[in-house]
């Protein structure tokens, strides 16, 4: 489908003007002279309100940033970071996918490099833009300043797990990135992640503070050869102590870890990440950058923990920061350009009713932009199959009523000699 729940991820296509937000916070990131002892950012914002078309617009300006930098420009402004993207805006996608299709294009013959972008562009102003965007992507891929990290906790069960998880998408990120020594010091850990990994939920509770000799003493059988490697070699403080002073060597380079959606968690999954991040959130240059709607997240700790919910996110995210608010007329316009592209030609009476029924009846119900993708999503198959039979603007009010309203749907259905006559 056209009109897909994915985040958008070019301000072009930012209807909601959510771009200059984004760009402000990949600044923030970008410069972020704390992220020396660690640091969690909380991007807060109700279900489906485009948190994670934020995040993507964020990570796209923090890659443009380095750009900037790797042009030879120093430290970008914000009309900096606005003129990379817009520069490249046209020629990135191409590129891209020609680096997908080979990946050797590093090692191509410079005249056959040049002749491949200009058959892939269409135009040579479009094949030296696309040259220029690979080589400054390249240099900024080989000398990173921001190395971005996405977590996706929701594929890992068990606590264990999930502490493992994470170090080891952290040390595959990094590792080539920043050398052998933090290499090998996130190695360090995971290989006593693993060692302790048989005693479900140990790794997350040293992690986090837990008493680790609360599982030797509660009656836990374990085997001689478990039980020493238990007992034996560096402990989990040591390790990440080692992984600690690997991090401070980075200076200005930073580690970004994005985990998005964590109020999609069971209540025990959710406290099992929050507190995980607790113990991990000062890891030197590593930030964390959480996306989560604040109220359900809070319901998920205190159904768990039994305890204030909100208070324990304070103890954790040291940056809140909201979603700009939405308001209606957001919505419409969000609406509008939609439906332009399924209904692009609306006469005068038609752009009437549908005003109409955006004020008497959409409004009520269309709330944030998901609202709005899975109203269009419904009206873009209904209207290909039946929009040489119907009225646009009836049927996308029909559609409406059956997806947020289904039982009255269903009564119509039913009763439908008695409201045609």
């Amino acid at each position: 489908m056209r009109h897909s729940d994915r985040p958008i991820s070019h301000p072009d296509d930012d209807v909601l003007g959510r771009s200059d937000f984004a760009l402000a916070l990949a600044r923030s990131i970008d410069q972020l002279s704390v992220a020396k002892d660690g640091f969690v950012i909380g991007l807060i914002g109700a279900w489906g309100a485009g948190k994670s078309s934020v995040v993507e617009l964020t990570l796209r300006y923090l890659k443009h940033g380095e750009m900037v930098r790797a042009d030879g420009r120093g430290e970008p402004s914000l009309q900096d970071l606005e003129e990379m993207s817009r520069k490249f805006s046209r020629v990135a996608p191409v590129t891209d996918a020609l680096i997908a299709r080979n990946l050797d294009v590093d090692l191509w013959e410079r005249n056959h490099r040049d002749r491949e972008f200009a058959n892939a562009c269409g135009s040579r102003e479009d094949a030296t833009l696309a040259l220029e965007y690979w080589r400054l992507k390249r240099k900024v891929e080989n000398d990173p300043r921001n190395i971005v990290v996405r977590f996706s906790p929701w594929l890992f069960p068990g606590k264990a797990e999930l502490a493992s998880a994470l170090m080891s998408d952290l040390a595959r990120a990094v590792g080539e990135k920043l050398g052998s020594e933090v290499r090998e010091a996130f190695a360090s850990v995971l290989s006593r992640l693993a060692q302790v990994g048989p005693l479900a939920g140990v790794a997350t509770d040293v992690i986090t503070g837990g008493a680790f000799g609360g599982f030797l003493s509660s009656g836990v059988d374990i085997s001689d050869k478990l039980a020493k490697r238990l007992t034996t070699g560096p402990t989990l403080e040591n390790v990440r102590e080692r992984l600690r002073q690997a991090l401070r060597t980075l200076g200005t380079k930073k580690v970004v870890v994005v985990i998005d959606d964590l109020d999609r968690l069971t209540p025990a999954e959710a406290v099992e990440m929050v507190s995980l991040l607790k113990g991990l959130g000062d890891l030197p240059n590593v930030v964390y950058l959480l996306c989560y709607d604040e109220e359900r997240l809070a319901e998920l700790i205190e159904t768990d923990l039994r305890l204030d919910g909100h208070e324990f996110l304070q103890k954790i995210i040291q940056y809140p920061v909201h979603l700009p608010p939405l308001d209606a007329t957001d919505i419409s316009r969000l609406l509008d350009a939609d439906l332009q592209e399924i209904i692009p030609s609306l006469n005068s009476d038609d752009q009437r009713r549908l005003s109409n029924a955006w004020f008497l009846v959409l409004r009520y119900y269309l709330r944030t932009p998901r609202d709005v993708r899975r109203l269009i999503n419904a009206y873009s198959v209904a209207s290909a199959g039946l929009g040489d039979h119907t009225d646009p603007v009836d049927l996308l009010i029909l559609e409406t009523i059956r997806v947020y309203e289904p039982s009255i749907y269903d009564w119509v259905r039913q009763n439908l000699d008695q409201l045609v006559m």
